[in-house]
């Protein structure tokens, strides 16, 4: 994730885990990002993201690049967490202006 700072880029994560579950996480892996609860899907709904399963609202694997403006320039969408940032770390070498 320093990578990403290095670009000018801030990073959130945003999952439908509950707040307890992201704060443990992010300290026992020493997590430098922010993380976001989204636990009734209200953002990954907004961003065509969600999924149900047995009942409960879950948030796809993907990752987006917003702009200054607010609006989506890049998302990228692998089912391994690596997968996501190296794609999005290319493209942000590609697309230094943002």
């Amino acid at each position: 994730m320093a990578d990403f700072g290095k670009l000018g880029v801030r990073v959130v994560g945003v999952s439908t885990d509950p707040i307890e579950k992201l704060t443990k996480f992010q300290k026992d892996e020493d997590a430098p990002q922010r993380f976001v609860s989204d636990p009734d899907g209200t953002i990954a709904r907004a961003f065509g993201v969600d999924m149900k399963e047995l009942g409960k609202t879950y948030a796809k694997r993907v990752t987006f690049v917003i702009g200054k403006d607010g609006k989506v320039l890049f998302n990228a969408f692998d089912w391994s967490p690596l997968g996501n940032v190296n794609k999005t770390m290319d493209w942000l070498k590609k697309n230094p202006q943002t």
